[in-house]
């Protein structure tokens, strides 16, 4: 019997990692597409990043939906929806981002519209993730 449980542990925790992992691979891809192909330029203007360091982008992000995968059941409560997981995402993306944005504003001298903007899209990426992640926890709570 005792065995039974840890299997089961083991099996829930296996599936979250590979939520998180799908998770953060979706928001890498939607971050890369944004960022070097629809508007690199921007970026380029606006802070001089290149965004070179693709294999530790991923890293980051993969860590970051591990942690949305641990927090998403605690917000939607055993209710997930498309629109829970946008909003979830949203205010991860902009707790994520704006106030380490805000901080180099003040210590760099950076653009504050840039602070805003790149929060604003920081909240669509990771608002996509948390559609990925809402679409997910939702084919779990269904079993």
């Amino acid at each position: 019997m005792r065995l039974k449980i840890r299997n089961t542990k083991l099996l829930k925790l296996m599936k979250s990692f590979q939520t998180g992992l799908i998770t953060g691979l979706v928001m890498w891809v939607v971050a890369g597409l944004w960022h070097n192909l629809i508007v690199p330029s921007f970026y380029a203007k606006e802070t001089g990043a290149n965004h070179e360091g693709i294999c530790l982008m991923l890293l980051s992000y993969m860590i970051l939906a591990l942690f949305m995968t641990y927090l998403y059941p605690f917000y939607c409560r055993g209710r997930s929806t498309l629109l829970i997981g946008f909003r979830f995402g949203m205010i991860i993306g902009v707790l994520w981002v704006f106030p380490h944005e805000l901080l180099m504003a003040g210590a760099h001298g950076d653009s504050l519209s840039y602070v805003f903007k790149n929060g604003a899209w920081h909240a669509i990426e990771q608002g996509i993730g948390g559609v990925v992640l809402g679409l997910i926890h939702a084919r779990k709570i269904g079993e």
